[in-house]
């Protein structure tokens, strides 16, 4: 039986490319007659040998069992060497797609960068123009005209069509296009870049002309718009309905953080407006398919975190080869106080600024329910409705040059003010507080009329007096009642004020303490800006709030009147709502619509 189990064995050692399974048999029947050769005489008679028939089975079996073995060694290294070129296959696509984005990003930023450095080159001819040329009249009491003026030609740009929605809308317009299998054609991109020129050009001239408005709205809407025009142009890489307005998200992010990174030159702030403002536009705005297919993949993923970091890179070197450091504030040597000591402070600063922000909020809304014909004594009612739409932003301009004759300060290239509060330079409470309320409602009123411009700057100015006031009236405190207590200068909480103003409105914290630091270019104050910004924007919230469950309390009221008070009420509302420019038109960012909820 060993002697003929060798046999097989050898003859199966000698067919080609042996496996391991059989060289295992091989060694197995080895061993066996070994132990059979070591076994005494008496034991290995009683060993029978087996017949032909099983030894010639017994081989067959052994010769079938290694060439499945080898077939299935050949399979295994065919399906791997299958799923290694699938594998280089699919890293290969997502690099090329990869650097399709970054590239189309970086795309996006210069033209960006571009565009908003001839738009705020555009407003400093107009100023020019306005200002120095016309010297005669910039230094009479006809200068308050010259606001009046801007409004003028916003009325007349108006006329030619309607301006495009902002933030939010434009969100709601691209995700409603993507929804459908129709691409945009070249006349369509066209006519989309002509009215963002037509909405710039608005913009110039309010901004130019001294009204109480800011560049950084405009300079986002540039840069979204400049996303929009190169939307779709590879139909091919996105294939579904979630994967388009995906890309479309991607591009619109890319078009804001450029936009803020121009218009600032504080590209890390960009960034982070996508991440903070324009993320909430896209979850409230969004379709619920697309929400529900897309909830695990965050905007803050490498895949969609990089474009935007390009584009906000290229736009701020861009636009600062064009315009050089624009937009600096200009610090002076100063102090701050410890963390232990300034902490409670600065906590106490954030509530004030966000009280502030709400009440800037709120007196936006206010005028404009006063334009609109909402909210007043009958004849101002119908007085407000009688108003022409082209009239009203010349009626903002006119009171923009009124307050400006006697607050040069307020105006939009009024500067020099919170330079010197920066620069270490103390004003009078008085002076401070006249200039925190005129500028409240120079801003309101404008956005109000129907001028062009964002609020972005106006809340940096705002804070700054409330940092200020804050500052007096905390050193008239500790010089009372702990003489020798050392506060902080007064520049840190000017920065502070202005961070948490901003914060407190545009519900960003991250945003408003890294746009101020970018703009400082100071290190040590990023702690109290992040701390005091946080309370700011949760006061702000809170507040919010608690003014929209006031306003859903009033509104059973309605259901007490006859059918007829409430139908025509309900019609006023929504008619009103319809005529009503979204939120995004007052500030592209969180001064709410009373009406909303």
């Amino acid at each position: 039986h060993a002697a003929k189990g060798l046999d097989a064995a050898t003859t199966a050692a000698t067919t080609p490319r042996p496996s391991s399974r059989r060289v295992c048999n091989m060694r197995i029947i080895l061993e066996s007659k070994i132990a059979v050769d070591e076994l005494p005489p008496s034991e290995s008679a009683h060993i029978a040998a087996p017949k032909a028939d099983d030894t010639s089975s017994a081989t067959a079996a052994l010769r079938m069992s290694s060439s499945d073995q080898d077939n299935s060694g050949n399979g295994s290294k065919s399906s791997k060497s299958v799923t290694n070129v699938t594998n280089n296959r699919d890293d290969t696509l997502l690099f090329r797609s990869a650097s399709y984005d970054i590239l189309h990003s970086a795309f996006v930023g210069i033209l960006t960068g571009l565009s908003v450095a001839l738009f705020k080159k555009s407003i400093e001819k107009v100023r020019a123009l306005l200002y120095e040329r016309s010297s005669g009249i910039a230094k009479s009491n006809l200068v308050v005209l010259i606001p009046a003026f801007g409004g003028l030609v916003v009325s007349v740009l108006m006329s030619l069509g309607a301006f495009q929605p902002g933030l939010r809308g434009v969100v709601k317009r691209v995700d409603d296009a993507s929804s459908t299998s129709r691409y945009a054609t070249i006349g369509e991109r066209l006519r989309l870049l002509t009215d963002s020129m037509r909405k710039s050009a608005a913009s110039a001239a309010t901004l130019g002309s001294g009204c109480s408005l800011g560049p950084e709205g405009p300079s986002v809407e540039i840069g979204m718009s400049v996303a929009r025009a190169c939307m779709d142009t590879s139909p091919r890489r996105c294939r579904d309905k979630a994967d388009r307005i995906e890309w479309n998200h991607r591009l619109l992010s890319c078009g804001a953080a450029a936009g803020v990174a121009a218009g600032f030159n504080a590209p890390i702030a960009g960034v982070f407006f996508a991440l903070e403002v324009l993320q909430d536009a896209f979850d409230s705005s969004s379709p619920s398919e697309y929400t529900a297919a897309t909830q695990k993949k965050a905007l803050t993923s490498t895949a969609r975190l990089a474009p935007i970091l390009t584009a906000s890179v290229a736009s701020a070197l861009t636009a600062h080869a064009l315009l050089g450091d624009h937009f600096v504030f200009h610090l002076a040597q100063y102090s701050l106080l410890s963390p232990l000591v300034g902490l409670p402070l600065y906590v106490l600063l954030g509530f004030v600024s966000g009280t502030v922000a709400f009440t800037f909020s709120r007196m936006a809304q206010f005028f404009q329910g006063l334009f609109d014909g909402d909210i007043g004594f009958q004849f101002i009612r119908s007085a407000a409705k009688g108003i022409p739409n082209g009239l009203k932003p010349i009626i903002g301009g006119l009171l923009c040059g009124v307050l400006g004759f006697f607050f040069p300060q307020i105006r939009f290239f009024g500067a020099e003010t919170q330079n010197a509060l920066l620069g270490n330079k103390s004003l009078p409470n008085m002076m401070l507080l006249s200039l925190l309320a005129v500028k409240m409602i120079a801003t309101s009123f404008s956005v109000a009329s129907g001028l062009v411009g964002g609020t972005f700057a106006p809340c940096l100015f705002l804070g700054s007096m409330t940092g200020a006031l804050f500052y007096n009236a905390v050193k008239f405190l500790c010089a009372s009642s702990v003489p020798g207590l050392a506060l902080a200068d007064v520049p840190a909480f000017a920065m502070i004020g202005a961070a948490s103003v901003l914060a407190a409105l545009f519900r960003a914290p991250l945003t408003a303490s890294l746009l101020l630091f970018e703009m400082t270019r100071d290190y040590d104050v990023i702690l109290p800006l992040m701390v005091s910004a946080g309370f700011g924007s949760v006061v702000g919230d809170v507040l919010d709030s608690k003014a929209k469950q006031a306003n859903k309390r009033r509104r059973p009221a309605l259901q007490l009147k006859a059918p007829q008070v409430v139908k025509k009420k309900l019609s006023r509302i929504k008619e009103q709502k319809r005529l009503r420019r979204d939120r995004d038109h007052v500030s592209w960012g969180d001064l709410g619509d009373p009406w909303e909820e």
